[in-house]
């Protein structure tokens, strides 16, 4: 199973997320966006593996101390992997228990044998990649859109019919 841990956003901020997203793809030449209901902050992406139940542990342990905390959409940005662009909003608001969140599932899960995650949280919610545009600079962004956060799912992806979708397999609360 490919696997990822993601913070889910509320309904309210996936349907602006996702009316922004629709702005911009009419303005774009090519890319792949994201499907309304996909939109997440990703915390680790796992991939391949059939851990579950060390994964939940792992997961339980991040939460075990933490309190709900909020966070809000903010400017447009791309990433840029060697010509591979991936369009994203940022994500802003209060961090602070994201990042030790991050960093005890990092902790854990490379103690349970999984490999370290690739660099830094950079938390954001991609709206798509391959994204090719000009000037988009007076396209308004779903900046402060706000959501609380209280929980981190546990995600399986899969493609089907050319379209990604991810399952929730294991939520913690907090």
């Amino acid at each position: 199973m490919r696997l990822f841990i993601g913070v889910p956003l509320s309904r309210d901020v996936q349907k602006k997320v996702f009316a922004f997203e629709r702005e911009l793809q009419e303005r774009c030449t090519g890319g792949r966006f994201v499907p309304l209901g996909n939109h997440h902050v990703t915390l680790r992406f796992i991939g391949e593996s059939n851990a579950l139940a060390d994964i939940a542990l792992v997961m339980e342990q991040a939460v075990a101390d933490a309190r709900p905390f909020t966070l809000k959409t903010g400017a447009y940005g791309c990433f840029d992997h060697g010509g591979a662009r991936t369009s994203y909003l940022k994500v802003e608001g209060e961090l602070q228990e994201l990042y030790r969140i991050h960093q005890v599932l990092e902790t854990g899960l490379w103690e349970q044998g999984f490999c370290k995650g690739k660099g830094r949280l950079i938390p954001h919610v991609t709206v798509g990649r391959a994204v090719e545009h000009g000037d988009i600079s007076d396209l308004k962004e779903p900046q402060n859109a706000s959501f609380r956060v209280n929980s981190i799912v546990l995600y399986e992806s899969t493609s089907e019919k050319g379209r990604m979708v991810y399952t929730p397999l294991h939520t913690a609360r907090f």
